[in-house]
């Protein structure tokens, strides 16, 4: 475990990103009905920090440890893994991490299994695996045909599709009614559901889930809107620096805004850290107020589903902070 100031760089991830050159179509998903394909569901790691976990058959072996990463235009796997599996080398892609983007080798998958559910024909970028975390990150090209549901407190998610309904996590979890409500989306450049009913302190923000960061992340022109809302120079205290899944650092700076709403639920006084993260330029989030929502506020809610073929997000259930909060991590 690297420290850095007290703070193990995983603990103040800033996610993938995204990832391009070829990746944006999504895998290709089929159920595995025969027994010898389908795999017991795994409880899912409540602790890579606050980033929800889930096993992973790749090409029948296994399991490995994979990240659930709304914010990630592909699926990634780390390079331990990749090299112990032999996976067929493909050509290099461009990945944006929290800089810059990089260019990175990638690896074909021939079969990936997420519980019961198989996806084939993965072409997956190569990160160094002290740098994740984890064995890989399961992105968008992966989920982004599902209604992807986290159950907090069961520590449990689920993917389904019609007639398909894949549970990851406690083996006796029944769900509950999927709401049609839930907050409007538009779709980002690589598939992320962008939100258009947050607010941080009254100022309408640009928003998307990104579950692989384990921290919230608001740009510097949210910073300086409020700023000017409050009608005072807004500085901010206490640098932090920030790790990305590529080896990029940045620093940011922490600050507890006074109210902040995700549609209807209103969440109160929230530490957040800011940065003008090379993904919100690449989204297109750069020019205006934007957030990206981490793992940390997602742990306020008792259930969050992203429905990515109705273009809506849901927020239910506002729990009290159960997560230790990036002010516990640096005051500890």
């Amino acid at each position: 475990m690297d420290d850095h100031n007290g703070v193990d760089r995983r603990v103040l991830m800033a996610g993938l990103g995204l990832a391009m050159s070829g990746l944006a179509w999504p895998a290709k998903a089929q159920e595995a009905p025969s027994e010898d394909e389908v795999h017991e569901p795994i409880q899912l790691l409540a602790n890579l920090f606050t980033r929800v976990g889930a096993a992973v058959m790749i090409d029948g072996r296994g399991p490995f440890t994979f990240v659930i990463d709304t914010g990630a235009g592909a699926t990634s796997i780390a390079d331990t893994v990749a090299d112990q599996l032999g996976l067929p080398e493909r050509n290099p892609v461009l990945i944006h991490g929290i800089t810059t983007a990089t260019v990175t080798r990638s690896v074909f998958v021939d079969r990936m299994h997420i519980s019961g559910l198989a996806f084939h024909d993965l072409r997956c970028p190569v990160l160094p695996r002290n740098q994740l975390g984890a064995d890989g990150l399961i992105g968008l090209d992966a989920l982004a045909r599902f209604r992807l549901r986290f159950n907090v407190p069961r520590r449990t998610a689920s993917l389904t599709l019609p007639g398909v309904r894949i549970v990851m996590g406690g083996a006796a979890n029944l769900g509950s009614r999927i709401r049609r409500d839930g907050i409007r989306t538009v779709r980002g450049r690589y598939g992320q559901l962008i939100l258009t009913e947050v607010t941080v302190e009254g100022q309408p923000v640009a928003a998307f889930v990104d579950s692989g960061a384990q921290y919230s992340i608001g740009n510097h022109a949210l910073r300086r809107a409020m700023a000017a809302r409050r009608n005072r120079d807004g500085r901010l205290s206490r640098p932090v620096p920030l790790y990305g899944v590529t080896g990029q650092s940045l620093q940011a700076d922490l600050a507890r805004v006074d109210d902040l709403k995700l549609g209807n639920s209103r969440l109160g006084p929230t530490p957040l850290l800011f940065a003008d993260l090379h993904c919100f330029e690449a989204l297109g989030l750069a020019g205006a107020p934007a957030l990206l929502v981490g793992a940390d506020m997602l742990g306020r809610f008792r259930e969050v589903t992203l429905d990515f073929a109705a273009n809506r997000v849901s927020f239910e259930g506002l729990r009290r902070q159960t997560t230790r909060t990036i002010e516990d991590e640096l005051n500890a």
